[in-house]
């Protein structure tokens, strides 16, 4: 057990520590974990040892907390090198951040002191809450570090405070995680080069642009999510002022490309966050059907800015950037319907250039051409993408859909081309209790992700830290989709304050309650950042793919004959532990969560899957959206969070120490 392996140094270090009375009447240090909400009243404030569990090749964190009643400024911690029996993990792979709370983005903005910023913020008390910064403090375990238990400090100086010493331990299992660029299970971020142009106010494509684009795509970068958005038409529901291959007036309706801004953003994915799984080239969009007025009229002005956009565009064909290549001036062309016949012409020639430079990166089986939202381009336009891209599949965010329409091979846009990847908000299908069967999303042929809108932004750590395994280890969903990197509210009104997201200067696009309304990353001051969400979302990825190495094994006759009967059931039952406890966090009940295995598909999150489930297997519960039924939810959750806490670091130290075994057995190190 990790408390007994570290209770002997806790409790020295703890005695040993200046602490409150010893520091200043006004100043608390205490320690938490990346899961506990800290504002919460339930918090406990103990000063202990910060302890960590983890795998070789991964990067894992800890919090300590610095609370005081006048304001909070000047905080600084350090850290040490830590020690083991057979090594050492050297101080520079240890990362210090400081929390820090949101500012205004219309009520949208995420809850705590979620941004992690690499000097310390200040922080002021707020009504009957005290001031506190968390200390963030992040390990990468190198690849090659021996397993066992490695010991150090982490030194925290409140201004105008005594220090504080604080002991830092690691317990890393035998098992190496594949780099992100191997991992198995899926996500997609989207990546916005123009909120990044809007927040620090640089040119697009300026060098100083693209070094902010280099830093979001590194941070990413452990996440394994490898889709890239490319767009070919300007002005999209992603906010894209520009195209990524210019346009030349060469002529009367003659052209030539630019294919400058497409080759280094590629160089900047490959380099930064690793080679593309799928390049979606944007190639459609809303504001292009002509069932336009018919659809998705929905806004802030009740639709009249979208509809005043789609009536100006209707009938007309694609967007895209005419560069004067003499005076670097840009602006915008519409050129013809593809249903015209003079659209061949003009890209064909294009995109058989985009063909050759994709194939010279060995990146042409990955391309995709989109984006679909629940109103689809016609036969027309389909038929003319699949002879000018030589049949690549589609993607599509939306609502719903069928899973057997998102293979390669099945024709699911109107028996003309392959849908490729979809990211739905319904059409979900969750396993509740493994006992009544097991279920493995992450093997689906199938390309579908979970897409879950207008969440990301209030969960929890622990929600989020789980959220991969709940899809996983479902029917068919592989992973989440559609999630965003920077579309905080960059857009600023009159006022100067913060009003919108880059899309929302494009109403014709408006997908309605489609629009991406949740971020991952934070605007920092000299580029984005990460937050605690993200560092939660990359420790569940690393879970997860302790989870698939185990039932991939498992799974495998070859390999579980190699296991062994004794070590295949220890995994099982360890896979089925973690998933019990998974649950938990969303229905405390366990005699509720036995009657239900496999949940139908029309939900749209674990919780909306329990409580559908629940009802269909008999239990009386109140209607879903009434005032009972919201306040059962938040108090399901809130003791879920409570009895999450409890054990979670055993059960994904278990994970990862059987995850050793197996590769000992399978010789897999």
């Amino acid at each position: 057990m990790i408390k007994s392996i570290f209770k002997l140094a806790a409790a020295f270090w703890i005695m040993s520590v200046l602490f409150t009375a010893g520091t200043s009447a006004e100043v608390q240090v205490w320690t938490s974990d990346i899961i506990t909400n800290d504002m919460a009243g339930t918090a406990v404030k103990e000063l202990k040892a910060v302890t960590l569990v983890g795998a070789k090749n991964g990067t894992f964190s800890g919090k300590i907390v610095v609370e005081s009643s006048a304001i909070l400024k000047g905080v600084k911690a350090s850290a040490g090198v830590l020690t083991g029996k057979d090594g050492i993990i050297p101080a520079q792979n240890i990362q210090i951040r400081y929390g820090k709370f949101w500012d205004k983005h219309g009520n949208k903005e995420p809850r705590g002191p979620d941004i992690l910023m690499e000097t310390s913020p200040e922080a002021a008390p707020v009504k009957d809450r005290n001031a506190i910064i968390p200390v963030w403090v992040t390990v990468k375990v190198p690849k090659d570090a021996k397993a066992g238990i490695y010991s150090g400090e982490i030194t925290v100086q409140p201004a105008g405070s005594a220090s504080v010493k604080v002991k830092l331990n690691i317990s890393v299992e035998d098992w190496t995680l594949p780099d992100s660029q191997d991992y198995r299970i899926f996500s997609d971020f989207v990546q916005s080069p123009d909120s990044l142009a809007l927040e620090y106010n640089v040119p697009l494509w300026s060098e100083k642009h693209w070094k902010l684009i280099d830093r979001s795509f590194k941070l990413l970068s452990p996440t394994g999510g490898r889709v890239v958005y490319v767009p070919l038409i300007c002005r999209t529901n992603f906010g894209n002022e520009q195209t990524m291959v210019r346009w030349i007036k060469n002529g009367e309706n003659k052209y030539e490309y630019d294919y400058t801004i497409l080759d280094r953003y590629l160089d900047s994915a490959e380099k930064n966050l690793g080679k593309p799984k799928q390049i979606i080239f944007l190639v459609w969009d809303i504001c292009m059907s002509v069932k336009s007025l018919e659809r998705g009229l929905w806004g802030n002005d009740k639709g009249q800015g979208t509809r005043e956009g789609r009536t100006e565009l209707l009938g007309k064909g694609p967007r895209v950037t005419l560069l004067n290549p003499v005076t670097s001036e840009t602006g915008v062309l519409t050129l013809p319907r593809y249903e015209d016949p003079a659209s061949k012409a003009l890209w064909q020639p294009m995109f058989a250039e985009v063909l050759k430079r994709m194939r010279k990166r060995e990146l042409e089986k990955n391309m995709m051409l989109g984006i679909m939202p629940d109103l689809w381009p016609n036969k027309e336009e389909v038929a003319f993408w699949k002879e000018i891209s030589g049949g690549s599949a589609w993607a599509i965010h939306g609502h719903a859909g069928s899973a057997k329409d998102v293979m390669i091979g099945n024709k699911g846009l109107y028996k003309i081309a392959d849908i490729g990847y979809a990211a739905f908000v319904y059409n979900l299908v969750y396993n509740v209790n493994p006992d009544k069967g097991r279920l493995y999303g992450w093997q689906n042929p199938a390309l579908l992700s979970s897409y879950q809108r207008f969440e990301m932004n209030a969960a929890s750590t622990s929600y989020i830290r789980q959220l991969l395994a709940f899809n996983i280890t479902g029917g068919q969903q592989r992973g989440l989709g559609r999630l965003s990197a920077e579309f905080w509210y960059a857009v600023k009104n009159k006022k100067g304050e913060r009003s919108g997201a880059v899309h929302s200067r494009y109403p014709e696009n408006n997908w309605r309650n489609l629009d991406i309304a949740d971020w991952f990353l934070a605007p920092g001051p000299d580029g984005a950042l990460a937050t605690a969400r993200l560092e939660s979302f990359v420790e569940g990825t690393q879970v997860c793919e302790a989870r698939i190495f185990l039932e991939d094994a498992l799974l495998t006759s070859g390999k579980k004959l190699k296991l062994g009967a004794d070590l295949a059931k220890r995994c099982q039952e360890g896979l089925d532990e973690h998933h019990h406890a998974m649950w938990k966090t969303v229905w405390s009940n366990d005699e509720d969560l036995k009657l239900v295995g496999k949940t139908d598909g029309n939900c749209r999150n674990p919780p909306e899957a329990l409580w559908f489930a629940l009802e269909k297997a008999g239990k009386k519960l109140p209607e879903y959206w009434s005032g009972p039924a919201r306040t059962m939810r938040a108090e399901e959750a809130r003791k879920g969070q409570e009895l999450f806490v409890v054990g979670w670091q055993e059960r994904e130290k278990k994970l990862f120490a059987l995850a050793g075994e197996v590769a000992a057995k399978l010789e897999t190190k």
